[in-house]
């Protein structure tokens, strides 16, 4: 059955810029007070008070934007990887239905000016961003004991403009974009897809990692569940926190392999190349960073070059589309790939307590890039093989080829638009 559009209004872009940022709070803020219940109800044998649920609840709002919170004398700046993904997608669905509906009156011609378009578009979203942020950095300070230090502040702002610039992408595309205007949007869709190949190729790869770690250290893992006096539960509960670092497990599993490793406090990093001495907690995967390891698993940089290279070769029709993407849709996809990676290093490290989580977490200033190197070292092996192989735009290539592409990267302009 055929159903007509939603109706577009003329209210004013700041108007609407809260409506959204309004709509992201109804969605993350209750979550946060139902997770800090919960909490309060797991301490009740500390008898304590009913006041700390509101605290607790600003506190975690802000730490998943990668705030720092102080409380019972720690630093808390390690957000929940997983959960700051899912607020960061509500962000850029806010601002994707912020440039949809400016976008559609434009080609209505409901604005006169030709020009007032991105206007109402660039203060729709300032608004968006400022109204999350001021009641965000306003509530977590005066409730949740937050501690607005630059680095949190510059996680805050990254998150926010990301998640903006992913929705206007996503409508809009690069064309309206200065100095990207005469890019061809086919070298712009073949990178999109080869970062997502890239993307899925290294969660993989991080995957294999940590399952070969736990089966080299099996007898250490389990030993640190005899810590607690249920490792069942323990072991449970421990599973269940690590899906919720889980983005950012992934990410240090690449930063150990590339060999810039993971700081654990004083104890320096922990890379392939060396192990972090002294304890950790009794966490499986932290138990991972310590000990030794088979001199073998030295060539493991190798592997990030290998994710590079199959991304690029594997499928005939992706190598096809990388090909015709040539040099400079892998400098555009590395670019991409980078900016993910980067994100996820910020909010990967951070402090989470004592007992060597005070300072925790793959170095945001150069994991991201030598990891992006390794990959992008591939990538450009992978299209010089491909160049050698010979192939030649008119063998045997037509559109009903292109046709049976993977499906066009949601952050990339519509074909059918103007």
């Amino acid at each position: 059955m055929h159903t007509s559009p939603h109706p577009r209004t003329n209210r004013h872009p700041v108007l609407q810029g809260l409506m959204e940022a309004l709509k992201v709070d109804l969605i993350v803020v209750p979550a946060a007070f139902v997770v800090a219940a919960v909490c309060w109800i797991v301490g009740l044998g500390s008898q304590l008070a009913y006041s700390i649920i509101p605290e607790w609840a600003f506190a975690l709002w802000a730490v998943v934007n990668g705030l720092t919170v102080t409380t019972i004398g720690f630093d808390f700046s390690l957000a929940p990887s997983l959960v700051t993904v899912g607020v960061w997608f509500l962000l850029a669905f806010g601002a994707k239905r912020l440039v949809e509906e400016f976008s559609a009156a434009e080609a209505d011609g409901t604005n006169d000016d030709d020009s007032s378009w991105w206007k109402d578009i660039a203060l729709a979203l300032a608004a968006f961003v400022v109204a999350y942020a001021a009641p965000l950095l306003v509530l977590a300070i005066l409730v949740g004991e937050t501690t607005v230090t630059p680095f949190g502040f510059l996680r805050l702002f990254l998150l926010l403009m990301t998640a903006s610039a992913a929705g206007w992408l996503w409508v809009r595309g690069v064309a309206d974009i200065p100095r990207l205007q005469d890019l061809d949007l086919d070298v712009w869709d073949a990178s999109a897809r080869l970062v997502k190949r890239l993307l899925w190729s290294a969660a993989v790869l991080s995957i294999v990692v940590l399952a070969a770690g736990i089966v080299l250290r099996w007898s250490e893992l389990t030993d640190s569940l005899q810590a607690y006096s249920s490792p069942a539960a323990a072991g449970l509960g421990l599973l269940v926190v690590q899906i919720l670092f889980a983005p950012g497990i992934l990410f240090a599993a690449l930063s150990w392999v590339a060999g810039t490793g993971v700081d654990v406090g004083a104890g320096g990093p922990s890379s392939v190349f060396h192990s972090a001495p002294g304890p950790m907690p009794n966490v499986p995967v932290l138990q991972l960073l310590i000990g030794d390891y088979p001199g073998w698993t030295y060539a493991a940089p190798v592997l990030l070059v290998l994710v590079g290279v199959l991304a690029v070769i594997l499928g005939r029709d992706h190598a096809w589309q990388v090909l015709n993407g040539s040099w400079l849709g892998l400098g555009i996809a590395a670019i991409k790939f980078f900016v993910v990676v980067e994100m996820l290093a910020l909010f990967a490290s951070g402090a989470m307590g004592p007992l060597g989580l005070s300072d925790f977490g793959p170095s945001p200033l150069t994991s991201g890039v030598v990891v992006t190197a390794w990959i992008a070292l591939g990538l450009g092996i992978g299209l010089g093989l491909t160049r050698l192989s010979h192939m030649q735009s008119g063998q045997g290539w037509g559109a009903s080829n292109l046709d049976d592409l993977d499906a066009h990267e949601p952050f990339a302009r519509d074909s059918d638009e103007d």
